[in-house]
């Protein structure tokens, strides 16, 4: 009997130790152990700066627990990112004088804490430096001996800066075409001129180019229609939608009419130079310096066989019975000029 009263009461002492651990373990529960701190946001301002400039960084978050007293505050910068020595203030609390320590790539800085620093939102002030000639991106990291940790990058000379490049090569081409626009001519050719009827001839000019601004046609003559030192009669010149000669079969004159055409590029316009632009009527077109035919303000992208995109040129000739026999000529050269 006596050994299971010693038993009862070895039983009744362990229930009673269990007891007192969850109770122990109820009031740590409660919150009797110590709050941990813990990884943190940081905000750093100025975040990009140029190089070789003078900076005060600030460090901004938010701090999970108190810093006492003889506690420190530390901040992690790269070495070869600055220059100058660094000197810590903080918003709250208040620090002692700041060390610097060389730590591998790293140059940290370290106050001691001389009044406590309370958890909630903190700034730390890197005062005292110059960024280096060379850019980079630079992190600063802060640590404080309650536990809290958290980094942030200042971006020095663009660092953090990717520039996307591709190049578009220019086109340009210029040709003489047909008036079908079929095939390439360097010949107009009247054929036989007779008193009852105008002869004539045409042909188109085709450029294409992705100039932005487009291009300009310039044209200049050898001089009159001419058969040795016989010039026929000219129209006048062109004023910009009036002007020039009209042809009557009988009466002689040489001219031009000029059909402008249009641009592939939308909103894109041509303009023919006033002194071309006579309507149906024929212009002067003799001129030996060389002058503006048309401008284009976008680029032109014609398609084969194309009458829209191009320009026409119509020479014509009338002539008299007092209009002497031969062979009549001029040369006429064309130059393009892209505007980028």
């Amino acid at each position: 009997m006596l050994l299971n009263h010693n038993k009862s009461w070895v039983s009744s002492i362990s229930r009673s130790l269990v007891a007192l651990t969850l109770v122990i373990m109820a009031f740590g529960n409660l919150g009797l152990v110590q709050t941990r701190a813990a990884g943190v946001n940081v905000v750093l301002s100025p975040s990009t700066m140029t190089v070789s400039s003078a900076t005060t960084v600030t460090l901004t978050f938010t701090t999970t627990a108190p810093v006492p007293v003889n506690g420190t505050i530390q901040v992690y910068r790269p070495t070869a990112g600055y220059t100058g020595t660094a000197a810590l203030a903080v918003s709250a609390g208040a620090i002692g004088a700041t060390t610097n320590t060389v730590s591998g790539s790293d140059t940290l800085s370290t106050a001691t804490v001389s009044t406590q620093i309370p958890a909630g939102a903190l700034t730390i002030t890197v005062s005292g430096l110059s960024t280096s000639a060379t850019a980079a991106n630079n992190s600063f990291k802060i640590y404080t001996s309650a536990g809290d940790y958290g980094g942030a990058f200042q971006y020095v000379g663009l660092a953090n800066v990717v520039t996307v490049r591709a190049r578009v090569l220019s086109t340009l081409s210029f040709a003489i075409r047909n008036n079908t626009d079929t095939g390439d001519t360097n010949i107009c050719d009247m054929g036989d001129l007779i008193v009852s009827a105008i002869g004539a001839c045409e042909y188109r000019l085709k450029v294409a180019t992705n100039a932005a601004n487009g291009y300009t046609i310039n044209v200049t003559t050898s001089g009159n229609f001419t058969n040795g030192a016989y010039p026929f009669a000219n129209a006048a010149v062109g004023s910009g939608g009036t002007g020039g000669t009209a042809q009557v079969a009988g009466t002689e004159l040489y001219g031009a009419i000029i059909t402008k055409g249009s641009i592939t590029s939308i909103g894109g316009t041509t303009v023919l130079a006033a002194l071309y632009n006579a309507g149906a009527s024929n212009v002067s077109y003799v001129n030996t310096a060389s002058a503006t035919l048309l401008t284009a303000n976008k680029p032109n992208s014609p398609v084969a066989s194309d009458t829209t995109n191009t320009t026409l040129v119509r020479h014509e000739a009338a002539i008299s019975n007092a209009t002497p026999a031969g062979i009549y000529q001029q040369t006429v050269t064309y130059t393009v000029s892209p505007s980028f």
